[in-house]
């Protein structure tokens, strides 16, 4: 759900409070210190989510965000926020290290510890608001990139940026169906960023193997209905023996070729369900999804949700509450 805010629509008098309530409720906790004279205060806030990944896009006047030491009573989810100027310039503080940035540079500050937010001549920025949770790396890596500017010549950091970038300044992307895809793509760059930015390679190879599972998965979901997707040949994709592939996948509480029937079946079982479904034979609707046995298709499918793909595509709305609870 988006939300578009301004102190346009609140006297002078009230418009710092609004904007420290807004930020304090909806992006984090912090302070925010505005100019004097409340004339001088304006802000319009753009607020979005994609997936797990929040989206704010701030044009303010100066101003500086603190967050302090992280109370004990504190339940906000930590989170790592990451900055991309769009005009002007800003300055990062965190973790003994100062950054000024330039446009089109990312910074990132982690909300687990202080930090500052120094915007002298005005906020003008997108701030990407991701759950450590969601990142699955070493602390050690987070740590080594806060308050750094990135940018300026650094492959994956530029390539980060433009698609950062265009992902902020294109609305429509934030929902609909491509709206979860996005947020997977938002992460794996975000950790692409982190690992081509740590300056520690012992630390840079643990956030590579830390996000291995994740990824794997994800090349999974993008490659299930290639006929020849077997755990061998995603091993080879990955560089990884056969047997690092099954351990990984294991701290994942996935068993490979499981997982691939399970999902493959799913992808049928929503493409019987369409209104295109009666067009095509339910054997060319089990090959597109790797089933290269029909009759085999056909009865993974009954186990799995109880009743025969041919049953399912003539009444799905009968069976879906049935296929769903399978």
């Amino acid at each position: 759900m988006k939300m578009l805010w301004s102190t346009s629509r609140y006297t002078v008098d009230d418009r710092a409070e609004a904007i420290r309530q807004t930020i304090r409720d909806r992006v984090a906790p912090v302070h925010i210190t505005l100019p004097e004279r409340p004339a001088d205060v304006h802000c319009e806030v753009s607020i979005t989510s994609i997936g797990r990944v929040q989206l704010t896009t701030a044009l303010a006047n100066p101003a500086i965000v603190e967050r302090s030491a992280r109370p004990a009573a504190d339940d906000w989810e930590p989170c790592l926020f990451l900055g991309l100027q769009n005009a002007g310039s800003s300055t990062v503080v965190q973790d003994g290290r100062a950054a000024t940035l330039r446009p089109g540079m990312l910074s990132f500050c982690d909300t687990r510890r202080p930090y500052t937010l120094l915007f002298d001549r005005g906020v003008d920025a997108h701030f990407f608001r991701i759950p450590v949770a969601e990142l699955r790396l070493p602390d050690a890596v987070l740590r080594e990139v806060t308050a750094r500017a990135l940018g300026g010549g650094d492959s994956a950091v530029e390539l980060g940026a433009s698609f950062l970038s265009r992902l902020a300044a294109t609305p429509d992307l934030h929902t609909g169906p491509a709206a979860e895809h996005l947020a997977v793509t938002t992460l794996e760059m975000v950790r692409a960023v982190i690992a081509d930015a740590c300056d520690l390679e012992v630390a840079a190879r643990a956030a590579r193997e830390e996000t291995l599972g994740p990824r794997i998965l994800e090349y999974l979901r993008q490659h299930l209905t290639d006929r020849d997707l077997t755990p061998s040949a995603v091993a080879r994709a990955h560089h990884i023996s056969l047997r690092h592939l099954y351990a990984v996948l294991a701290q994942e509480g996935v068993s490979p070729g499981e997982w691939i029937r399970r999902q493959r079946l799913e992808g049928a079982r929503q493409e019987l369900a369409g209104a295109e479904a009666g067009r095509d034979a339910i054997a060319a609707v089990a090959h597109r999804w790797g089933f290269t046995d029909a009759a085999r298709f056909g009865r993974s499918f009954k186990e799995a949700y109880g009743v025969s793909p041919r049953e399912y595509r003539e009444r799905p709305h009968e069976y879906r509450e049935r296929s769903h609870e399978s």
